[in-house]
Order: C-alpha cells, then sequence, then structure tokens
C-alpha cells in the first residue's frame, strides 16, 4: 500500500511530459537475422506511427525543444514525441530523411564518428558497409529538421572501460563532429544504454546538454537531463 502510495504521489508531482523514441535503421526490406531484424522498420510503418501519435495529440519536437520542456516542467496542453536515431546509417539520410521531411517531424541523428565513412565495421550488419558519408552526415546537418548528437568514437559498452577510455569516447567524439560540422554538439546518447557514475560526471563536465538511455519509459517533470529515458519503436 506504501509504495502504491508513492507511485500515485510521484505521478502526480512528476507527470508525464512526452516520449523520446529511439530507432536505428529505416529499410524498405527488413533482414531475415533477428538481430538486424529488431533495429529495422520500413517507412510505412514509421509514417503509420507518426500518423498514429497525431491522431492522439501528440506534438513533435526537436531534441532541443524536448530538453526546454523538461528544464522548464512545464506540463504542456499536448505531449510530445521526439525522434531519435542512434549509430548513423546511411538509411537515415536516403530513406527516413525524405518521409520525415514530407511529414514535417523533427528528428536527431546519434554518431558514431568511427562509423561515417565506414571507416569502423557495425560488427551486428557483418560485411555491410551502411554508415553514413561525411557528405551525407553534412547534408543531414544542414536540414532545418535533423539536429545532429555525439554517439562515442567506436560504439563501445561505456561502462567497460577505465575513465580514461570514457572520457576519450565520449570528449573525442564531440569534439570530431564539431570539427566537421562547424557548431557545438549538445546532445549525446550511451550506446548499448550502459553508463556509470564516471560516465555521468565525464557527459556533464564536456559541456553537453542532455544525454539519453537506451530504455527506461516516458519522459516525467524533474527527469535528470543526463539520464533521459527512451522507447524503442520496434515493428513486430
Amino acid at each position: 500500500m506504501i509504495d502504491y502510495l508513492y507511485r500515485k504521489l510521484h505521478n502526480l508531482t512528476h507527470p508525464t511530459l512526452g516520449r523520446i523514441l529511439m530507432l536505428h535503421r529505416v529499410v524498405e526490406q527488413r533482414s531475415d537475422e533477428p538481430e538486424q531484424r529488431e533495429l529495422e522498420v520500413t517507412p510505412r510503418f514509421l509514417e503509420q506511427t507518426i500518423e498514429t501519435y497525431r491522431h492522439e495529440g501528440y506534438i513533435f519536437v526537436s531534441i532541443d525543444e524536448a530538453c526546454n520542456i523538461i528544464k522548464g516542467g512545464k506540463r504542456l496542453k499536448h505531449p510530445f514525441i521526439c525522434l531519435t536515431f542512434d549509430d548513423g546509417y546511411r538509411d537515415n539520410y536516403t530513406t527516413a530523411l525524405p518521409l520525415l521531411k514530407r511529414h514535417n517531424v523533427p528528428f536527431a541523428v546519434y554518431v558514431t564518428t568511427g562509423f561515417v565513412d565506414n571507416k569502423l565495421p557495425m560488427w551486428w550488419y557483418p560485411n555491410q558497409q551502411l554508415g553514413l558519408s561525411l557528405d551525407e552526415l553534412t547534408a543531414l546537418d544542414n536540414e532545418p529538421l535533423c539536429t545532429i548528437c555525439a554517439h562515442t568514437l567506436s560504439h563501445p559498452k561505456l561502462d567497460n572501460l577505465t575513465v580514461m577510455g570514457q572520457q576519450k569516447e565520449i570528449v573525442e567524439s564531440k569534439s570530431i563532429l564539431e570539427q566537421w560540422l562547424g557548431h557545438q554538439i549538445q546532445h549525446f546518447s550511451y550506446p548499448h544504454g550502459s553508463y556509470n557514475d564516471d560516465t555521468l560526471s565525464i557527459v556533464k563536465s564536456a559541456g553537453l546538454s542532455s544525454a539519453l538511455c537506451a530504455w527506461g519509459g516516458t519522459v516525467r517533470r524533474g527527469d535528470n537531463p543526463f539520464l533521459l529515458h527512451r522507447i524503442e519503436l520496434r515493428q513486430q
């Protein structure tokens, strides 16, 4: 009973503000491999998702707008949806971008810098070159609907690394993106959803405004901006 009352009070004082959705790839033909397939949605599925949320009264916002809403803590008339894509796949540019432009939906791409120009392999897609090129990344960055964000140098489990190793992955990935794109990078997401106290300290000191977890549910008033929950958008 005490736990129930605590949850009830917490929900009243920390109302849901919206949802940050986690995606990876948007592809016309999904893979037969389960590990790959769970990272993929089709354009039609994404389009139906957008239409459903709009019909239910949600508004689509950028990651900057989402963070401002969370920081202000003010419950809006309509809850928000923020679309985020992890890793930096080429199809974010070739397939997702035209669809999202057609529906005027903001989105964020969290880029692992080592995957750009396929310098590092995406080992879960063996023998496939799926990363954004630097030209495509730059073109995405020039799109008003898109926000480019950091996602480490090589996509490790950060909590398995030393403090120095984490520092390198987080700070240098942010710095490289800033050199490539010519402006500050404000947002970060944890590969594999892994982090520890050292990770949080490094992210905060790196001058980032937010960091996203891999899972966790809806976003509420009072949430830690460096531990923002997401909901993975999966297609059956």
